[in-house]
């Protein structure tokens, strides 16, 4: 939905934004799903696991993002910092404001899970997000953490989403996101508004490149950190 709305912004297509918003924010529900279901509980290897990866993908697509632009990088911006939200988009590479969001509600992930054993408990922490974000905005994206993990106890399967299309399509997804408002720009330059629709191809094909050379390793290296945090609790315990 967010490249449907890359592609069409240039026509002057803006109904495409909201669709495009809601996606985003089903991003952040189920990404809090999924790390609520696979929450161990060790904290500081959770960060650690996050940033390895997340960070690769995202600091490769920011520095081609200035790159393209021919503009001095911002290096606070390779460590997410300061936080951005949807109303504060970069123009380097727009799509990189929910990464922001996402990793700085990384450290408030026991609380999230915290919030998913119990319907008050998920309530009041939603309601705390809310009351913060009429002071910090971006703060109540807390909601959509919320949602998704108060679902962690329910599983989901889908015949269509299982098929190898919309399966592979997931796979690189994170490096999609990423990478193809770049390419998006680079083809709307060269061949104006109908530049996205030729670049479609051209993005899916560079998204799973970054997915295969980079991404992948950094998923290796997370799964690494986690097992050898367990082997060592394991040789501690023993």
């Amino acid at each position: 939905m967010v490249l449907a709305w890359h592609v069409c912004a240039p026509f002057g297509i803006n109904w495409m934004l909201m669709p495009a918003h809601f996606a985003v924010g089903l991003f952040f529900v189920l990404s809090s799903y999924v790390l609520t279901r696979s929450w161990e509980g060790r904290f500081g290897v959770f960060l650690a696991r996050r940033v390895v990866r997340l960070w690769p993908v995202y600091a490769l697509c920011l520095a081609a993002g200035y790159i393209i632009a021919s503009v001095p990088p911002v290096w606070s911006e390779f460590l997410w910092y300061p936080l951005i939200g949807p109303n504060d988009e970069p123009s380097i590479n727009p799509p990189v404001w929910s990464l922001f969001l996402e990793v700085w509600a990384m450290p408030f992930m026991p609380l999230i899970v915290w919030s998913s054993s119990d319907k008050i408990r998920g309530i009041t922490c939603a309601a705390a997000a809310m009351l913060v974000g009429l002071i910090v905005p971006q703060v109540s994206i807390l909601c959509l953490f919320v949602i998704g993990a108060s679902f962690s106890h329910i599983s989901f399967r889908n015949r269509l989403l299982d098929a190898a299309i919309p399966q592979w399509l997931g796979r690189i997804s994170y490096s999609l996101y990423l990478s193809h408002a770049l390419v998006l720009k680079v083809f709307v330059h060269a061949f104006g508004a109908w530049g996205g629709v030729l670049a479609i191809p051209a993005a899916l094909c560079i998204g799973w490149l970054i997915w295969w050379s980079v991404e992948r390793q950094s998923i290796k290296l997370s799964r690494k950190i986690g097992r050898t945090a367990v082997f060592q609790m394991s040789s501690i315990a023993t």
